[in-house]
């Protein structure tokens, strides 16, 4: 009790600094960097601006960067060490067929900008030829099956959500350029300039390819009426949630007769899948049109539409003209101010087509043991704190709770690396040839890989969705597992050498954000193993929707551009629900280690719960343009960073205690209306 006292006492004193002005700035140990912090702002009123304000001012933004935080500044680290490993390779001579060679040639190949201007939009002609050169529907059909190019939807092995274990062929929507179908039917001012330039945008890579403007226009205004059609029947982001609502298992003969008679058997065995007496359907509506379009559309808009998907494929590996083409269309979305430098590039397509093999060559030398140990340590405490609080929820029956404690402890836990890297030897990178020529053939080994590993086979949950040097992390449902890659080990979200208020506050939330997300509004209709059915009580069911609901609800009032444009918070419920967990369990988590190797001291003023909350923050510090801005709130489903930092620590109660909140404050939310989920 004593000590508790004394918390609070100090957290009054702090409370009446700030008030008073800002603090001085001493020499830390825990790992904080309180220069980022901007004390003239009450914690209670912005705490992004609080405890991030002036983390731009040490971290000037790159003119690269559209988006620009603690979070890019790591990846873009990453991508200098990555960098001088590829480097160093490129700059010897490899033995042939090595896979430094093929590191080196790959490097050597899309830094080679000389070679690639003399070759214009040659090695994208070539394959243009060929498509011009189809004259009937069925020559198409087989086309398409060969390349594996699916024009009009997207076709792929995936796990059967209802039977975990298996693959199955899976067939969803597509044929969208832009993607998104908000982009081709939406009426909002913004999203409209968009679409303007994307039309620009697709006429000048036609010219580039040497089509005349007249000719550019026609053949674009043909392909954005087709993508419009499929738009319109297409799902949105929000839609795409609804795991039930995107599950169809059926054999190929009622899919079939769905796809208005379309012949799948054909497609499918022609394609490779000749095996194949069930798939599963996500999205039907935009399927059926697709199909009943290719049977039915005149083939030379069909012919058209697959030149464009073409020459935008190979547009960024081709000339500068190309990539500059493609960066002033990134420019009205993004707001960059200038293209990322050649190097970067060529690194990140490196780092990206020969992912494990850099992902070697990169956890030898920059991820050491310990740093696996120390996380399986913080793992195995906020596994222990979630289940706690799985146990204290007053919304969940006892028989629902026990089936969640299940999952929990059933979780598969990934960190820093594979065990096993995939075999590449057969994979060929020929200097002779393009870089373009290397990417089709580049294409068609991971297609034959994929092939070999899962095509009517089992799930290998050893298997990594993510390389081992990106600055990410994941929960996956259907294998009820939770991975940190080597990548987002290192400051400012791990840091072996800052104390634990430091840690829990910043990886400590991470972990717990992928934990909970085994119970969000997705996570939580796929049981431990894996498989999406009904698990819980349906009274629990309808509790927790309550609950989330209330979330959504919530951050659909917030301000992304304040007096313009506000969150979507039905889009983004999943990540604010895992924040939400994060936060907490991790709070609890940093507790527990109080408990067990003794209290932390204040430092600088502040209590370890207050700079557990500062840690969370600077993972999120930073700025974004307001184009990007537009764009994420329109394809993303997290809520934007300032967001994330403001939402996250309004429905914490922790948060009110650690900084003496109080109902005056901009952020406060009246206990009653907190949202209590985990």
């Amino acid at each position: 009790m004593k000590r508790i006292l004394m918390s609070m006492i100090c957290v009054v004193l702090v409370a009446q600094s700030w008030a008073q002005g800002t603090k001085p700035v001493q020499a830390n140990k825990s790992g904080i960097n309180y220069e980022n912090m901007d004390q003239s702002v009450q914690p209670g009123d912005d705490f992004f601006k609080f405890a991030t304000g002036n983390w731009i001012k040490h971290n000037p933004q790159p003119p690269i960067y559209p988006m620009w935080g603690s979070f890019t500044k790591l990846d873009d680290d990453n991508t200098k060490a990555v960098a001088g490993i590829i480097q160093d390779i490129a700059a010897k001579r490899n033995q042939a067929g090595s896979i430094e060679q093929k590191i080196g040639d790959l490097y050597l190949l899309a830094m080679d900008s000389v070679r690639r201007n003399k070759e214009g939009a040659a090695p994208v002609l070539e394959e243009i030829k060929k498509i011009n050169a189809i004259s009937t529907r069925e020559e198409l059909l087989k086309y398409m099956t060969r390349e594996h190019d699916n024009l009009l939807w997207s076709l792929y092995i995936g796990v059967d959500e209802k039977n975990a274990s298996q693959h199955i062929v899976s067939i969803g929507q597509g044929g969208l350029s832009m993607g998104n179908r908000d982009y081709y039917v939406s009426d909002d001012p913004s999203v409209v300039a968009i679409r303007k330039a994307a039309i620009k945008h697709y006429e000048n890579l036609f010219k580039l390819c040497g089509y005349k403007k007249k000719e550019a226009t026609k053949f674009v205004k043909t392909i954005w009426e087709m993508e419009t059609r499929i738009a319109k029947a297409s799902y949105s982001v929000e839609q795409m949630r609804d795991p039930e609502a995107n599950y169809h298992k059926m054999t190929v003969d009622e899919l079939s007769k769905l796809c208005h008679g379309f012949d799948w058997n054909t497609y499918l065995r022609n394609y490779g899948y000749n095996k194949t007496t069930e798939v599963v359907l996500g999205q039907p509506e935009p399927v059926a049109l697709a199909c009943e379009m290719i049977m039915n559309e005149p083939l030379e808009n069909l012919k058209l539409i697959y030149i464009f998907r073409t020459i935008s494929g190979a547009s960024s590996y081709l000339s500068d003209d190309f990539i500059a083409e493609n960066f002033a269309f990134r420019q009205v979305i993004s707001g960059a101010k200038q293209m990322t430098p050649r190097w970067q590039r060529s690194v990140d397509l490196v780092s990206s087509v020969l992912s494990d093999a850099v992902g070697q060559m990169y956890v030898k030398k920059y991820f050491p043991p310990a740093a696996k140990t120390r996380m399986l340590e913080l793992v195995k405490n906020l596994q222990v704190c979630l289940g706690e609080r799985i146990k204290q929820q007053s919304w969940m029956s006892d028989e629902t709770k026990k089936v969640a404690l299940d999952k929990l402890d059933a979780y598969y836990v990934k960190i820093g690396y594979p065990d096993k890297w995939d075999d590449l030897s057969q994979l060929v990178v020929d200097p002779q040839k393009s870089l373009y020529a290397n990417m089709i053939e580049i294409g068609r080994f991971y297609f034959d890989l994929d092939m070999q590993k899962n095509y009517n086979k089992p799930v290998d949950k050893n298997e990594w969705q993510m390389p081992a040097q990106m600055v990410n992390a994941y929960y996956n449902p259907t294998t009820n597992e939770i991975c940190f890659p080597a990548g987002i080990l290192q400051p400012p979200f791990f840091d072996m050498n800052a104390d634990d208020a430091t840690n829990y506050g910043a990886i400590g939330v991470v972990i717990g954000h992928e934990m909970t997300h085994g119970f969000d509004d997705q996570g939580s209709q796929y049981d431990k193993n894996g498989n999406l059915k009904a698990w819980w009580k349906e009274s629990d069911v309808n509790a927790f929707k309550l609950a989330t609901e209330q979330m959504a609800v919530y951050f659909d009032s917030l301000w992304v551009i304040p007096g313009e444009l506000r969150s979507n918070g039905h889009q983004c419920l999943g990540e604010n629900i895992a924040d939400h967990g994060g936060i907490n369990v991790a709070y609890d988590a940093l507790q527990m280690a109080q408990k067990r190797h003794g209290r932390l001291p204040d430092e600088n003023g502040f209590t370890p719960e207050q700079r557990f909350f500062l840690s969370f923050a600077n993972v999120w510090a930073g700025v974004s343009s307001e184009e990007i801005l537009r764009y994420l709130t329109i394809n993303d489903v997290h809520s934007a960073n300032h967001l994330r930092v403001n939402g996250g620590v309004a429905q914490c109660d922790y948060w009110y205690k650690a900084f003496n909140i109080k109902p005056d404050a901009k952020l406060y939310v009246d206990p009653k209306n907190r949202v209590k989920i985990w």
